[in-house]
């Protein structure tokens, strides 16, 4: 594959458009407080009771929250980060209390990554000016660094992965169907893959950094054994298991954080899981018809691989029996359900975010 050499572009701090800067604002006097939208939640008892999370602090960049992506700090599940639709990027440092819109002006922000050996670096994947990009800060948004950038407006950078054995690893997927790697932190990056169609994620198992996995939005399946280096189909092996249409309808993947060669599908094919790294597949019932409300987000415990938390629509739909049984709730809400994330030093924490 031909190499994309990146050299770390424009510091973002410099750019003003329309009034919106991203250089660091100081603050005078006490934060002024505002509400939004019910937009972000959070469970404290591992999803069996919900509290909407309406609070913020300073500048209201909007008061109607649409979230696109979801970052968590690894290290203090009090500090997470949520990517919006319009407004940029919101933090809580106290678990959800409170709010703040963190320096960064993006039309969207798709992807957030947090790097975990730190739980300081933070990537994201946004839109700005029409084109799609991909950012870092080393100082929690005073300053961000563009590292990388498409040819020109239209193409997007749909997601984010970085390495959990190696941060200076990442991936990002693109709507105009490339899977790309950087193994010097953003500095440079590679185009592992060219799909057919745009690639919605990648994910990568719990135990092999080399075994990954990856889904487009026509439900193509992809599995790579080498880090990228090749990829094959694994799209006829779901197919076994629909009986049907392959993945066609399947845009949400997950691997498994703590068993390997576990990963898991959903949408509107329904709830899919391989214990065998894609080879095999098993379908797992739930409680809702996935063709008229299919899943847009899927959790797994982080220290339980049994318990599994899902989205759809305006209800979430929780297993502690890996699939058999599920218990349910509903939010008073008329957004759907695109985020589910678990704290992982306390798995009992949930985050939850809804788009329009």
């Amino acid at each position: 594959m031909k190499r994309i050499k990146l050299i770390a572009g424009a510091v973002l701090s410099v750019l003003v458009l329309s009034g919106c800067s991203l250089v660091p604002q100081s603050n005078t006097g006490a934060l002024a407080t505002f509400t939004f939208s019910k937009s972000l939640w959070k469970s404290m008892d591992g999803g069996e009771t919900w509290k909407a999370q309406i609070d913020g602090m300073g500048k209201a960049n909007t008061t109607s929250a649409s979230v696109l992506s979801f970052a968590v700090n690894p290290y203090d599940g009090n500090n997470a980060y949520f990517g919006l639709k319009s407004g940029g990027i919101m933090e809580t440092v106290n678990g959800g209390d409170t709010w703040q819109f963190i320096n960064f002006q993006s039309e969207k922000v798709y992807g957030l990554a947090l790097d975990p050996t730190d739980g300081k670096t933070l990537y994201a994947s946004a839109v700005w000016q029409g084109t799609g990009k991909i950012f870092r800060t080393d100082d929690d948004g005073a300053n961000w660094k563009e590292i990388y950038t498409s040819p020109s407006s239209g193409p997007l950078v749909v997601s984010l992965m970085i390495d959990k054995k190696s941060s200076n690893t990442l991936y990002a997927t693109t709507s105009d169907n490339a899977v790309l790697k950087s193994a010097d932190a953003g500095a440079s990056w590679k185009n592992i893959y060219a799909a057919s169609a745009p690639v919605l994620k990648v994910a990568a198992d719990a135990q092999d950094v080399n075994l990954l996995y990856a889904i487009t939005n026509s439900g193509l399946v992809l599995r790579t054994r080498d880090g990228g280096t090749t990829f094959e189909d694994i799209t006829a092996n779901v197919g076994k298991a629909t009986k049907s249409y392959g993945a066609s309808g399947s845009t949400v993947l997950e691997a498994d954080p703590t068993v390997a060669k576990r990963v898991y599908l959903a949408g509107a094919t329904g709830f899919l899981v391989s214990d065998d790294a894609g080879e095999n597949w098993r379908s797992i019932s739930t409680l809702n018809n996935a063709q008229t409300f299919p899943i847009k987000a899927l959790a797994i415990n982080p220290r339980d691989p049994k318990e599994i938390i899902c989205g759809a629509a305006q209800a979430t739909y929780r297993s502690k029996d890996g699939g058999n049984t599920w218990t349910t709730s509903q939010f008073d809400n008329k957004m759907i359900v695109r985020t589910l994330g678990y704290d992982p030093s306390d798995p009992s924490q949930i985050y939850l975010g809804f788009s329009k």
